[in-house]
């Protein structure tokens, strides 16, 4: 029998419709991502074609209808991949989980509507906790001694004062901080719809960030960059209008900015790039999340849970909704009281702070040894 894809047009076949999903997404991150773990899944279980991914799928449905253990082949095939990317690549448990994403993706492309895989329970921390590990702002310090440029820097205290998402910081751009850039505010308040659940954050960026985003700013404009509105907060390239190694027209650049900001694979990377520089290859972006969250909830002066949701613009469910929406000014005051808890260099009213804490533990350690003392003697008086 012949080829009958002729009769349909490239679109016809699996190579065709993972093109057409990809030109049809070129715009976004995730086509690229998937691509990587699609790639990596065929190599690995050494697939020639999609045609023949194609055809191994419609096989094990063939004979699932009379053994259903037929019907697991292919995500079985998946968590092998997936364990061997983590355990003997040493990738993180995030970024291994493309490869169940990608294959998933592109059989539900082929037809395969009904096609799912499910990854046995921790499998993704084998070997790596896909940055599921805190990192605490004691050590973020010595990460950002080694931090070697200014956008590094002010990445990772933007991430680590906002809470947000990774995806949701670099999809900022200069316009969204333009005013807190061109005063001496010392908290600012963002607003940002989160492009995974697309919910509201209400985000606080600190003064360590913002001293960070300044001087990125200043940087870029020393160099002769026009920032406007539009223009990405984070970018490729040390300037979003300076021309990548292949290309040598500025001008071409200037006119696409937007190919100048920086990916979520790119942030992924240096990110993890710079933790493990600095000895905390355990840690990636994520853990400035977890960081966010977990020491803005401590202390006298903590902030409820529903506000650090907000602040990080997780899902609050209804049962809260009278929480979902703060008053800026209330977020930025809970906000400011609280930041010493995530702050990384000490202030003086940091210091002043800690001492306090320091002399009132002395304090309530003596007054309890004066309560054990008095005890003692009252009992040897009997």
């Amino acid at each position: 029998m012949g080829d009958v894809n002729r009769f349909f047009g490239e679109q016809a076949t699996p190579l065709g419709k993972w093109e057409e999903w990809k030109a049809q997404n070129a715009d976004k991150s995730t086509p690229k991502l998937y691509q990587g773990g699609l790639d990596y899944f065929m190599k690995y279980h050494s697939l020639e074609s999609y045609g023949e991914l194609y055809e191994l799928q419609l096989e094990a449905q063939r004979r699932g209808a009379t053994d259903p253990l037929c019907r697991y082949v292919v995500p079985e095939m998946i968590r092998k991949a997936v364990s061997h990317r983590i355990k003997v690549d040493g990738v993180s448990g995030t970024h291994a989980k493309n490869i169940k994403s990608a294959v998933v993706k592109f059989m539900n492309l082929c037809g395969f509507e009904d096609f799912t895989a499910k990854l046995p329970r921790g499998i993704t921390k084998m070997g790596s906790n896909g940055g599921s590990e805190i990192i605490t702002p004691r050590e973020l310090a010595t990460v950002l001694s080694v931090a070697d440029d200014l956008q590094k820097t002010a990445l990772t205290l933007t991430l680590k004062d906002s809470g947000l998402r990774i995806g949701d910081v670099i999809s900022l751009d200069y316009g969204d901080v333009a005013e807190a850039m061109e005063t001496k505010t010392e908290f600012y308040y963002l607003k940002k719809l989160t492009q995974k659940t697309g919910d509201r954050a209400q985000t606080v960026l600190g003064p360590e960030a913002l001293k960070a985003l300044r001087d990125w700013i200043r940087y870029r404009r020393d160099r002769g960059e026009t920032l406007g509105d539009g223009t990405p907060l984070f970018t490729k390239y040390r300037l979003a209008g300076e021309a990548p190694k292949a290309n040598k027209d500025p001008e071409a650049n200037l006119e696409a900015r937007s190919e100048a900001r920086l990916t979520m694979n790119n942030a992924s990377t240096l990110m993890s790039r710079l933790f493990s520089k600095a000895g905390y290859s355990d840690v990636t972006a994520h853990g400035l999340r977890k960081l966010h969250s977990t020491y803005l909830g401590v202390g006298e002066d903590r902030l409820s849970e529903p506000m650090i949701a907000r602040l990080e613009g997780k899902v609050i469910s209804d049962s809260r909704e009278p929480y979902k929406i703060y008053a800026p000014s209330d977020l930025i005051e809970a906000y400011g009281r609280n930041y010493h808890q995530i702050q990384v260099w000490a202030s003086e009213s940091k210091r002043v702070r800690e001492l306090e804490e320091r002399l009132a533990a002395l304090e309530a350690a003596e007054t309890r040894r004066r309560e054990r003392y008095e005890l003692l003697r009252a009992r040897r008086e009997r």
